[in-house]
């Protein structure tokens, strides 16, 4: 609190001075390129071992599910140690070496929408972010890597022996039949655009095979995110079943066939799909269930030699309403609840978990609510107000965050500016400060120097053109941000900025704020790593960022330099480059304050306490796979099967 009464302190002063002062920027020592500032992010205890014993791997002796021993046993699967690599992927549990068996149980509020949240939970790639905290990339599939030619080429080595649920090995071939054959084959592409990760200047990077294990990767520019391109969705589809289905090699095979059978759902979702990740679906009724089974040749073990999963089902059941998801978790139905657990139901969890059967975790401070200005709102007067620093600077000033807080997050909002969100590695405390604190006089002074008076005396300020200043806040009405946009209206009619809101379903605001017809959208601040999303933090082509789309013809000179900083940080391979970029991001787009923060939210997941391994902190931005993935779903065992 005294770092933002002095903050507004430095803005009082600049008033008289004519001047802005600009605040010294925070120290950050940190020369990862992921770390948790959060103090909130502590490590659990093992009781495992923390390294697993060399003679476990050198004698191949591996342990294995029940369920495979019996199918060993009958010779329908090979020995255990015949299916593992020569050398898996070993996994030190949160806890405890866990127990096999059971069902670990999900829900979902409908299949064919949601089914990303099956993806994140079940991916598997070369690299991956570390696990259940995002701290680091760590090698995955691959089990080395190194950068070449000043970092534009990056080898990769497989693990030998990895193979698919179906016996058959995973090799190159399928990275590369994934790469050219079906995301950059404009007839095969089931996306409306290429992945941007994969574009440098608008080309794809180049994937070659140098053997049957070794992936080259090279492009004309330094290949600054490949490691974290790794780190997401499945980078590789099996050849020896998807190539009878393509045309490049059947020629009585079509385009609209294999499309159909490769589309996102049916790849996570439908039965006899060989995969490469912990279960593999047997069952799929549509809109009622998915279920999904250990599989024979997951590639990881943990620190005594036990093939994991440890549970032998995965099961996700399609539940469409959230309020149904938290019954079935409270009559113990269901296991974890993480994405569709909201803010309404913590009281009556938190009541239901002191009779033991639930445990609640408290995961973030993440994304909360962020106002986007409109910098080419459709009313000029009034764009003409949100491209002026002093008017932005003083609507931020109006809000009262603490009451924000107090009201619509019962205590789980932690108020703050428009900047990187706590799990960036390049957040700083101070910035999130700027422009945070609640002060209306300091707000009418700025609006009275920036020239928008009240006139007339009826308590509403004039635009520049006359007219009276007001605007409009598109809410998505399943958003949980209507209460949000009500209190900040009485903050700023407080300040004589009139608001109208607008709450409309996804599908006529979204439209509105892709068009650039809104005034302001309330949405979720994202900032985790602005790496991965560069549209959103500078001028990445003719029409972005989309709160000012107009950027590429009028963007103002900080956000040119934003742009140049953030192409710097991108097409770098070394972390000191890239740091040195980032931080100059962050405190530009800090202390122009584009947009307004209100906060970064605290996220409510449970877990039922039949469980064992369930990370008690786990991150839970988008950019580092959800909740899902983090959550570490292959170490997780069922204590009493029921």
């Amino acid at each position: 609190m005294f770092s933002m009464l002095i903050r507004s302190g430095i803005l009082v002063c600049s008033l008289f001075l004519g001047s802005c002062m600009k605040p010294r920027p925070a120290e950050d020592l940190s020369n990862q390129d992921l770390k948790v500032s959060d103090s909130e992010a502590i490590s659990q205890s093992t009781r495992a071992p923390l390294k697993i014993d060399p003679l476990i791997l050198e004698k191949r002796a591996f342990k294995q599910a029940p369920l495979f021993a019996e199918r060993v046993a009958r010779g329908e699967l090979p020995l255990v140690s015949e299916r593992l690599p020569d050398n898996p992927l070993v996994v030190v549990p949160v806890e405890e070496i866990g127990l096999y068996g059971g069902t670990l149980r999900r829900a979902l509020t409908d299949d064919t929408v949601q089914e990303t949240a099956i993806t994140k939970t079940l991916n598997e790639n070369l690299m991956g972010y570390e696990r259940p905290v995002a701290r680091s990339i760590q090698l995955n599939m691959a089990e080395s890597y190194r950068f070449l030619d000043d970092g534009k080429t990056a080898i990769f080595k497989i693990r030998k022996g990895i193979r698919w649920s179906d016996g058959v090995p995973f090799t190159v071939d399928d990275i590369l039949f994934w790469y050219y054959d079906m995301i950059f084959d404009e007839n095969a592409v089931t996306e409306p655009l290429p992945p941007n990760e994969w574009l440098v200047d608008g080309k794809p990077m180049k994937f070659e095979k140098i053997d049957d294990l070794t992936l080259r990767i090279s492009s004309s520019k330094p290949l600054g995110r490949v490691l974290n391109n790794l780190c997401h969705d499945d980078l590789a589809q099996p050849k020896h079943i998807w190539a009878q289905y393509h045309p490049r090699y059947n020629p009585k095979a079509t385009y609209v066939d294999f499309k159909y059978r490769t589309s996102v759902g049916k790849l996570v979702m439908q039965p006899g799909i060989p995969r490469l990740s912990a279960w593999v679906p047997i069952e799929w009724v549509r809109g009622q269930k998915i279920v999904y089974e250990r599989n024979p040749y997951y590639w990881k073990v943990d620190s005594v030699g036990n093939q994991l999963p440890y549970a032998d089902r995965l099961e996700f059941n399609v539940i469409p309403e959230r309020q149904m998801i938290l019954l079935k978790f409270l009559n113990g139905e269901i296991d974890l609840v993480g994405r569709n657990f909201t803010i309404d139901m913590v009281s009556t969890a938190k009541a239901d978990e002191k009779n033991g059967r639930i445990r609640l975790m408290k995961a973030g401070p993440t994304q909360g609510p962020i106002l986007y200005l409109n910098w080419d709102a459709p009313n000029p007067a009034l764009k003409m107000a949100f491209r002026e620093r002093k008017v932005r600077i003083a609507l931020s000033h109006a809000i009262n965050r603490e009451e924000i807080n107090r009201i619509a997050y019962s205590d789980l909002l932690v108020p703050s500016g428009y900047t990187f969100l706590p799990a960036n590695p390049y957040y700083s405390p101070e910035t999130a400060r700027y422009y945070a604190i609640y002060d209306p006089d300091l707000s009418r002074s700025l609006l009275d120097e920036a020239g928008f008076p009240d006139s007339d005396g009826d308590g509403i300020r004039e635009l520049k053109d006359g007219t009276p200043f007001e605007l409009i806040i598109d809410v998505i009405n399943t958003s949980g941000f209507l209460d949000v946009a009500e209190l900040i209206g009485e903050h700023w009619k407080q300040i004589g900025v009139r608001v109208h809101l607008n709450p409309a379903k996804e599908e006529i605001i979204f439209p509105r704020r892709m068009n650039g017809e809104h005034d302001i959208y309330i949405w979720y601040q994202k900032g985790a790593d602005p790496l991965d999303t560069p549209h959103l933090w500078a001028i990445w082509s003719s029409t972005t960022p989309f709160w000012h789309r107009n950027a590429s013809v009028e963007g103002p000179p900080w956000l040119w330099d934003s742009t140049e900083l953030i192409r710097r940080a991108l097409f770098t391979v070394d972390p000191e480059v890239r740091r040195e970029a980032m931080v100059k991001v962050r405190d530009l787009h800090s202390e122009e304050v584009p947009n307004i923060g209100i906060g970064f939210m605290y996220k409510i997941w449970g877990a039922s306490t039949r469980l064992g391994n369930v990370p008690v902190k786990c991150s839970i931005e988008n950019n580092f796979r959800g909740w899902s993935r983090p959550v570490f779903h292959e170490q997780i065992f069922i204590r009493q099967n029921r």
